[in-house]
């Protein structure tokens, strides 16, 4: 293992450590799964956070690794319960997931299937099918907007040849999530998908304007909250730096460009051109693609398809 890929995992278990303490609070899991859920979506908070399965005051997260026959084990660290007033189980698993890469090497809409299709597989209904429960596989995706706005799409089984045509029953018994949050929390009232910015995504809130808006629009105190967002806050920077040598920036080594720092944006986004036309991209939209790997602000983005642009001569 060279000494970049170790500072790569240890950076991504940094951010994956964060993300679980975080989504394990019970205000945190509330407001999620109000943005998320479509069963919860018309509850107040408050009653959602009454109905998670608990042990303590921490939010019981089942832990569970679904093993199938010849399939192996997954880690499941993020994954809740939730029940009645009168502590009957409800007939729905949560499953909350972070991935904070545009491209993490792998398509992710097939590992969120296979998530997904595992835990409703791993069920054991014993004949009595309609004992299953319905599962959720959220994805929180941080800063993959560069819209400012929060874009939310659901997926159930449904029939390809329109809404006119027979459903299946049962067709929303799994459903994958995705939640694409913007670099920015700019909401004047109190609402999830602006929580989940606020609490995942924005890394230019100060504590004291954090604290205020916790405090005051979301009715929460728990300090510990603060601790935690802050380390997963803190993956983003050490991400991007690490990123960008992970990804290629040592072949610039190699050649005396790069040392995995720019003295300034102009430059990184010159060394990351570079770095993209030595992949020999046919035209722009290759470019784009190889470009989309790189977690980077929007005005790096920017700044590098200008360079790009020079280099393709074409848009």
């Amino acid at each position: 293992m060279t000494d970049q890929t170790a500072k790569m995992e240890a950076i991504l278990r940094s951010a994956d450590e964060a993300f679980k303490e975080l989504i394990h609070e019970k205000d945190v899991l509330a407001w999620t799964a109000k943005a998320a859920v479509d069963e919860f979506k018309n509850l107040d908070v408050e009653v959602i956070k009454d109905m998670i399965c608990e042990d303590g005051c921490k939010v019981l997260g089942l832990s569970e690794e679904p093993n199938l026959l010849g399939a192996g084990r997954i880690r499941l660290d993020n994954l809740f319960g939730f029940k009645y007033p009168d502590g009957k189980k409800i007939g729905l698993l949560l499953n909350v997931e972070s991935q904070n890469r545009r491209n993490p090497g792998y398509p992710l809409d097939l590992r969120a299937l296979y998530y997904v299709t595992r835990l409703f597989a791993f069920q054991d209904p014993r004949g009595n099918y309609e004992d299953l429960k319905s599962v959720y596989s959220v994805w929180i995706m941080p800063r993959s907007c560069d819209d400012g706005v929060v874009h939310i799409n659901t997926y159930a089984m449904r029939n390809v040849e329109g809404p006119a045509q027979p459903q299946l029953e049962h067709g929303d018994s799994m459903k994958l999530v995705f939640i694409h949050l913007p670099r920015r929390y700019r909401a004047r009232k109190a609402n999830p998908l602006a929580f989940l910015t606020l609490m995942f995504s924005d890394t230019s809130i100060k504590e004291d304007r954090l604290i205020d808006i916790l405090n005051n629009k979301y009715k929460i105190s728990t300090t510990n909250l603060f601790k935690w967002r802050g380390k997963f806050m803190n993956s983003f920077a050490e991400d991007i730096s690490e990123y960008y040598k992970y990804q290629g920036f040592e072949l610039g080594k190699a050649e005396g460009k790069a040392e995995g720092k720019a003295e300034s944006e102009e430059s990184f986004a010159k060394i990351l051109s570079e770095h993209i036309l030595s992949r020999s991209p046919r035209d722009m939209e290759e470019a784009r693609t190889i470009l989309a790997e790189f977690n980077i602000s929007a005005e790096l983005y920017s700044m590098t398809l200008a360079e790009l642009r020079k280099s393709l001569d074409t848009y």
